[in-house]
């Protein structure tokens, strides 16, 4: 039987005495026996007891096939580790000077061992999303009354409540163990039910009507019992999500002179992202503020439509003055680097970029291809705002070897609005996307949707999506392969 083994040993490393530090070293020892092409592991690092799957480091096998994660920690917190396809992650609630061994055998089934084994295994059973949205879809519809609601909420929470607290009185569990769980569902819970209740605020404001009363008292309730700014409920990894939402929707919806077209304006202007921030330092402080700078930051350079913000150099820029020492900016640099980089590229003197004559005036794939006739072309729909498509592009160089090899050329159908114009030609740039380029008006756009799945009722499109085309103007694949797939040897048709 096929096993998946998680070893954590804990290790002083300030000495036998252990003067001077408040801080373990905890070692998490991961095998895979039996287990072939997993080569890297991921795990959240844990930063002043926060948990967020951005602040993350990756752990290759060591030569005996194992994984050797050591983390520092004086409080009880929480790690995620999963693998590169982020299957059956595993997340613990490590304590310092705990020991826990984690299996998964063949058939998924998971079993771990050590201080509050039944604690783990209960808080295995969870839910644990991503992003508290998905949870929601699951539970909720808005269809459904805000006090029917409220109280499956608390039914829900009660229940997991209860059974842990059974854990904690017949001493299974540790107290400590009991309290981060009990904050970390407080948050879960706390956010799940704001998200429903900010999801059913949207339509007044499409609308332009006012706001409901009774929407606004019930966020409000939750709020104060469950303040973002409480330190205490940091150590939760569903906290991010809770600020996020409280500080960029509630508390906006809530000020007299709010309109949606102000946001929309501060996007245009780019300088959304620091209204934001700024608006962050009137409702937080401390430890919540940094965290909350920290989180906005990672998870705005990591979104296709905003990586590449101007904005967020000059934030980060700031965010290292106001926290000269904080342990989360290692995990933004990086991004902010590419972001310098990226306006080295694009700011440098023009390049030569191949565009189809008029083509604001094309409006159907025949008409798109015509100019390139007599040879076969590989066609390449994308946008800016699409992170697969991006992804993808990582192979250009070698993928441009291969069509020239066969005598095949390119085209960009970019499905940008009007509006991404100019960061459609920017993204060209930084990218060299050496070939012919066009951007789809609405014709086109719909000319595509019905090419896409002929049999579908409601016209779509999915991208990254690659189309073949013969020397005649005829599709030889409809859904041709990936630059990745190509270069790694799949056959062209």
């Amino acid at each position: 039987m096929k096993k998946i083994v998680l070893m954590i040993i804990p290790a002083l490393i300030c000495g036998v005495a252990f003067i001077g530090c408040n801080k373990q070293e905890v070692m998490i020892t991961v095998e895979f026996p039996d287990q072939q092409g997993i080569n890297v592991l991921f795990y959240s690092v844990p930063i002043y007891g926060t948990t967020y799957q951005g602040f993350r480091d990756t752990i290759k096998a060591s030569e005996t096939g194992k994984f050797v994660i050591k983390v520092m920690i004086n409080q009880p917190s929480f790690v995620t580790i999963w693998d590169e396809n982020y299957s059956y992650p595993v997340k613990l609630l490590v304590e310092p000077g705990q020991n826990t061994n984690i299996s998964r055998d063949a058939q998924k089934n998971l079993q771990i061992t050590g201080a509050n084994k039944k604690g783990q295994m209960l808080y295995a059973t969870l839910p644990n999303p991503s992003f508290i949205e998905m949870e929601l879809r699951k539970l909720l519809n808005d269809t459904m009354s805000i006090n029917f609601v409220h109280e499956k909420v608390n039914d829900l929470k009660h229940t997991d409540l209860s059974r842990f607290k059974e854990l904690l009185d017949s001493k299974e569990i540790s107290k400590s163990y009991f309290e981060i769980v009990k904050r970390d569902r407080d948050c879960y819970y706390a956010s799940l039910e704001t998200r429903f209740l900010l999801i059913k605020t949207y339509e007044p404001i499409r609308n332009g009507t006012k706001i409901g009363e009774d929407l606004l008292e019930n966020l409000k309730k939750i709020y104060n019992q469950y303040p973002p700014n409480n330190e205490k409920l940091l150590l939760s990894s569903f906290w991010p999500e809770y600020a996020k939402y409280y500080i960029n929707d509630y508390q906006q919806f809530i000020q007299d002179d709010f309109e949606i077209q102000k946001f929309q304006d501060l996007m245009q202007a780019g300088v959304f992202n620091t209204y934001v921030i700024n608006e962050s330092k009137k409702y937080l402080s401390g430890k919540a503020l940094e965290y909350f700078q920290a989180t906005h930051i990672y998870f705005t350079c990591i979104q296709a439509r905003s990586s590449f913000e101007k904005e967020l150099i000059s934030l980060f820029e700031q965010f290292e003055k106001d926290y000269p020492q904080s342990e989360y900016a290692k995990y933004l640099r990086p991004y902010i680097e590419k972001i310098i980089d990226y306006y080295s590229v694009i700011e440098k003197p023009e390049q030569t970029i191949q565009f189809i004559d008029n083509y604001e005036t094309v409006n159907t794939l025949a008409e798109t291809v015509k100019p390139l006739l007599g040879k076969k072309i590989y066609i390449d729909v994308w946008a800016t705002w699409c992170s697969p498509c991006k992804e993808e592009f990582k192979h250009n160089e070698a993928l441009k070897k291969i069509l020239n090899e066969n005598d095949i050329q390119s085209i960009y159908i970019s499905i940008d609005r009007d509006d991404d114009d100019q960061k459609w030609k920017n993204d060209i740039k930084y990218y060299n996307l050496t070939g012919t380029h066009i951007r789809a008006n609405k014709e086109l756009y719909d000319n595509l949707m019905r090419q896409y799945d002929k049999k579908a009722k409601d016209p779509y499109i999915e991208i990254p999506w690659y189309i073949l085309i013969d020397e005649e103007g005829n599709i030889i694949e409809e859904h041709a392969k990936r630059p990745s797939q190509i270069v790694f040897g799949e056959k062209l048709w």
